[in-house]
């Protein structure tokens, strides 16, 4: 509908006016006799910037309280606050970042400045320190009390407990003199840029670096206070601050610099119970990485007197009294020529008696580089020896710099021990760094294969976190492999018998939990070249002489030991009905059902290890033929049918029990209707809705989708989508896009918001606006992907043809991005069927891209080729041919279908040349086609103005081919590299007598 609306678009404003003031005025005027009529409105590209999401749902443990956020794609959004008691719902604009104290008495979330605000500061090319900050909202919940704070950084409050808060102020703006006024005494402004985040276990809550000598570093005030009964203080020259995980106690560092440039520095300890400060440490030199116990009764950080511009750093540590260094370079255990790094995480753990680091090698000044830039050669050499390619290397140096290797102290034996160093990279520590043994892995040896091979192969290997030591579990294992929470087994899946085997870690025979059984516990829906993945685990069940394991339907009780034999926990529902189960931690998790009914994922409790014996679980439910989903329970110890609690039409995203009483939130929605937020109790009755996020959804015609089926042509009974106008008349012809990767039929109750594109089309405005999409599933057969597409997709394109006289033959378009945009692109050399189609990044030539680079990752291209996605199974020297015939460049002179193709120059992915091989081909042979690449960007559209651009070229593409709008003077006439930047070219053409 836009494609008729813009004709003489220079005639109604000036080129000069911004895009997005064009089209907004322009669309006013058009869709006047909408709203003058009283009809729903069909969506416009200016209505993008409105449509909201809602975000960051919590619920107190109690389960009084629940928050989230409501923001829209551009512009200032709202935070909520829900009374479940009193049923009360409290807005707080431009709100986020919002955090209960631990003992729930008080609400503290960031307030950004208006998006307006912001927008002029940054056209006025403002300093940062005089860009608007946020501000601080402190709320009593069920009270009139309620505090604004102007500029703050940052605040933190105890995650399990505690009625105090700290946050770190902005550095205040300077008083604007008047005229004749030398008054240089600085004054408070507003705003403020922050976190409000809790810290993770271990009290870790503090930030980087607080700078070291030669350089300015520069405190504000911290204020830690009590809003509940109104206590205060406040501390000057703060750059770094922690808070202990039960709001007990605050460590906080100050910093001063003499005239020499010296930074001195000042560790202080504020107990909130008695209000006293405690200075553990002060020093001249550099600290950071300030790290405070779950109880406040640790503190540990980094620190170095030294004065070089490389600094080697040491480990400090403080049970209350003044701070003592324990680890140094000289320290029995450190490596030769090994130092603490300053990269490395500090954490306690969970029982305190540990403090785990990182090492690496101790940092070295580089020599003066006396050579100007005009006398120095630049040459990259790359190496058949080289395990990576030298691309990848690029990208991996500056995380390959910031290495380091887990090293743990034992506080009372007052001992160093090295777990993780160069050969043996990766070590985690199991039961939340509490346990006595860890898990390291070494993927080393197997860099090389990871050019053409889609395994990544791992030695697995059990850490001795006591002493060091090593023992070698498993080598070259090709896939999945995790361990019970204590370490006690690991658990690994087979790829040739493809069956779970565990073993023992301190020795034994692996048991095969599998054998026997008649299902398959691996993706049935796997169609690569590569070894099917297996479904996954799930829980163990404390004792760990069970755990949860899954088919791709089912969930079935195992018992390590091999003494019983494996039970169907869901007792077969699942297979019997088409339907797959996952558990549901209820934390805000997915549990990976196949639908994504139910999306999130929120960290688990870092207390609980395992499920009881006795224990009633959630299981995610997915229907795969119906697409439903919902949520059903099942006991632990009780093998049986899983009890419904619900099943319906639609998805569910985020669903959160309250940590201590029987409440539930969670999101449930459908194509038509938002996820909106729910409360409800555990087996979802009475659920309340509590947000509204798109009321003015009501205003526009929106679509309906529905689920159809049709045979390919290969014999396959195969399901798609088929999204059809809000004010569909079936006696009316209608134009048809359709859009495909792989299979995308369990998106069917997904809410599509409109937004400007990424990359594919936005099916709610393409349906508002006319259209049909089709979205069909595509299964595939190695060695003829390009065949698979077509089987699937010009199949089902026909049978809807067949089933609906509503679809125009002749209006039919394609669009697809990445891999569907190389199918997109071989289609069209196979079929005439289409009147028009957009491909996004496709490869258009195998036998090229084959030995190319994702710059992306810096990765050969091989593997993706011969065992994942490309789907090939071969290398190029041994099936050449199916190289050749699933490549659109050998095959362009078939084609016959106007293409649009968008390709960006920083395509991380598929490399920018493919489009250009496609697009010059096209040219060469007088195909109409177009290619839109946009600078800088890569695979999809990052920037929005780029996604609005691509949103209205797109579109205005089909609506030419398929709805009859004339050409716009982008298209007609392209625009050249004198015209880009002046004009967008979106006017339309007038159309010729």
């Amino acid at each position: 509908m836009l494609g008729y609306l813009l004709i003489s678009l220079p005639e109604l404003l000036p080129k000069t006016e911004i895009m997005n003031t064009k089209r907004a005025l322009v669309l006013l005027l058009a869709f006047m006799p909408f709203i003058l009529s009283g009809q729903k409105k069909p969506l416009t590209h200016a209505d993008y910037d409105g449509w909201k999401n809602l975000s960051s749902s919590s619920i107190t443990d109690d389960g009084r309280w629940i928050n989230y956020e409501i923001n829209p794609q551009e512009g200032d959004g709202n935070l909520y606050l829900y009374d479940v008691k009193g049923a009360g719902l409290e807005s707080f604009e431009r709100g986020f970042g919002s955090s209960f104290s631990g003992n729930t008495d008080f609400f503290a979330y960031l307030i950004k400045p208006t998006f307006a605000e912001t927008r002029q500061a940054k056209k006025d090319k403002k300093k940062p320190d005089e860009m608007p900050k946020n501000n601080l909202g402190i709320k009593v919940p069920g009270s009139d009390q309620a505090d604004i704070v102007e500029r703050v950084k940052s605040f933190r409050v105890g995650a399990d407990g505690g009625s105090w808060i700290a946050y770190l102020m902005e550095k205040p703006l300077p008083e604007k003199k008047e005229e004749g006024s030398n008054n240089e005494e600085a004054t408070p402004g507003q705003g403020g840029r922050g976190g409000g985040m809790r810290p993770p276990a271990g009290g870790r809550a503090g930030g980087g670096a607080a700078g070291g000598n030669g350089q300015d570093v520069e405190g504000t005030d911290l204020v830690i206070r009590n809003p509940v009964e109104n206590l205060s203080h406040t501390f000057k020259d703060v750059t770094d601050y922690v808070v202990s995980d039960d709001g007990s106690a605050f460590g906080f560092v100050q910093v001063t610099t003499d005239s020499t440039k010296i930074n001195h520095y000042k560790v202080t300890l504020f107990n909130a119970g008695t209000e006293a400060t405690n200075e553990i440490f002060n020093g001249d030199g550099a600290l950071k990485n300030l790290t405070l116990y779950e109880d406040g009764s640790k503190l540990a950080f980094l620190y170095t007197s030294d004065t070089s511009k490389v600094k080697v750093y040491d480990l400090l540590y403080s049970d209350g009294a003044m701070a003592n260094k324990i680890i140094g370079t000289e320290t029995a255990g450190m490596p030769e020529g090994w130092s603490v790094s300053e990269n490395g995480s500090l954490q306690f753990s969970e029982s305190g008696n540990r403090i785990f680091f990182g090492t690496n090698e101790k940092p070295a000044e580089e020599p003066e580089d006396t050579l100007l830039a005009d006398e120095k050669y630049s040459l990259d050499i790359w190496s058949w020896h080289d395990p990576i390619l030298q691309p990848q290397q690029k990208i991996d140096l500056s995380r390959d710099r910031r290495k380091s290797y887990l090293a743990v102290y034992h506080i009372a034996e007052k001992k160093m021990i090295q777990l993780a160093d160069e050969e043996l990279p990766d070590v985690t520590v199991f039961m939340n760094r509490n346990s006595d043994l860890a898990h390291g892995s070494s993927s080393l040896k197997y860099r090389m294969m990871t050019s053409w091979d889609a395994n990544r192969y791992t030695d697995h290997y059990l850490v001795n976190v006591k002493n060091g030591g090593r023992k070698l579990l498993l080598e070259a294992a090709p896939s999945t492999v995790s361990f019970s929470p204590s370490g006690k087994w690991m658990l690994y899946w087979c790829i040739e018998t493809k069956s779970w085997l565990v073993q023992p870690t301190a020795g034994g025979e692996a048991i095969n939990l599998t054998k026997g059984l008649d299902v398959p516990f691996y993706d049935l829906l796997h169609d690569t070249p590569s070894e099917p993945r297996p479904e996954g685990v799930s829980e163990w069940i404390e004792g760990e002489r069970y755990l949860l394991i899954y088919d791709s339907y089912d969930i079935w009780k195992m018992d390590v030991t091999g003494a019983e034999k494996p039970v169907n926990l869901t007792n077969g529902f699942g297979r019997k009905n088409d339907m797959q189960f996952r558990y549901n931690s209820l934390e805000g998790g997915g549990g990976g059902v196949r639908g994504r009914g139910f999306g999130g994922g929120g960290a688990r409790d870092r207390d609980k290890f395992y499920l009881e014996e006795t224990e009633t679980i959630y299981l995610n439910a997915f229907h795969n033929q119906t697409k439903q989903s919902g949520l059903y329970t099942v006991r632990v110890n009780r093998p049986a049918d899983p009890v419904k609690i619900d099943l319906g039409d639609y998805s569910y995203r985020s669903v959160v029990k309250a940590k201590d009483v029987n409440k539930l939130i969670f999101q449930r929605g459908d194509y038509v209707n938002y996820p909106e937020l729910y409360v409800s109790d555990m087996n979802l009755a009475n659920a309340v809705k509590i947000s509204n996020t798109n009321p003015q959804q009501a205003d526009y015609n929106w679509g309906t989708v529905e689920l159809v089926e049709w045979m390919s042509f290969d014999g396959q009974k195969l399901q798609g989508l088929l999204y059809k106008p809000e004010d569909f008349d079936p006696s009316k012809k209608y134009p048809m896009i359709a859009y495909f990767y792989e299979r995308s039929s369990q998106g069917l109750h997904s809410y599509a918001a409109p937004s400007p594109s990424a990359s594919t089309v936005n099916r709610t405005y393409a349906v508002s606006n006319g259209y049909l999409v089709f979205v069909p599933d595509i299964p595939y057969v190695e060695g003829y992907p390009g065949q698979s597409c077509y089987n699937a997709v010009v199949s089902g394109t026909y049978s809807m043809l067949d089933q609906f006289d509503f679809i125009d033959p002749d209006r039919l378009g394609l669009d697809g991005q990445s891999w569907g945009g190389y199918q997109i692109a071989y289609l069209i050399t196979q079929t005439d069927l289409f009147t028009c189609a957009f491909a996004g990044a496709p490869v258009s030539n195998m036998t090229s891209a084959y030995g190319g680079i994702r710059w992306g990752s810096g990765m050969s291209r091989m593997f993706q080729y011969e065992e994942t996605q490309s789907r090939i199974g071969a290398t190029l020297w041994e099936r050449p041919l199916h190289y050749i015939e699933n490549s659109p460049i050998f095959f362009v002179p078939k084609i016959n279908t106007p293409v649009l193709i968008m390709h960006n120059d920083e395509d991380g992915a598929v490399p920018w040349y493919q489009g250009i091989e496609f697009f010059v081909a096209l040219r060469r042979l007088g195909k109409p086609a177009w290619l839109l690449s946009y600078n800088n960007e890569d695979h999809n559209l990052t920037k929005r103005p780029n996604r609005e651009d691509l949103s209205v070229r797109k579109m205005q593409f089909f609506d030419h081919y398929l709805m009859g709008a004339p050409m716009p003077y982008w298209m007609a006439n392209g625009i050249s590299q004198e015209e880009k930047g002046k004009i967008d070219g979106y006017e339309l053409m007038k159309k010729q007598e």
